[in-house]
């Protein structure tokens, strides 16, 4: 009896480990979502701080048009990349996920 009681403690380990580093994994993930959210607040401030620099201090407005276009850009490429990164890949194990169309072998 005391195989049983070894395997199914060996199985408990397992599962506590495997909770475990799902909970570290779900932690990471959470702080990496922080800082892209603060990214994406940082880059229109900052894109906005510099035009207001380019406006009064330079006075030159197509600097202005030029500045707020590069971080119009920034922040879309910036945004995307966070949604991309926050939709779940597809789980491709499974026989129904995978469709070829029919076979027809002559």
């Amino acid at each position: 009896m005391a195989k049983k009681k070894s395997k199914s403690a060996e199985r408990k380990a397992k599962r506590e480990e495997e909770r475990r580093l799902k909970k570290e994994f779900e932690e990471a993930q959470a702080k990496l979502a922080e800082r892209r959210r603060r990214i994406l607040i940082a880059i229109p401030l900052l894109t906005a701080g510099i035009a207001a620099f380019c406006w009064f201090g330079l006075e030159d407005r197509r600097l202005v048009g030029v500045t707020a276009l590069i971080g119009g850009l920034v922040f879309l490429m910036v945004a995307l990349g966070a949604i991309g990164s926050s939709v779940p890949p597809r789980d491709r194990m499974r026989s129904g996920s995978i469709d070829f169309g029919t076979r027809d072998k002559k």
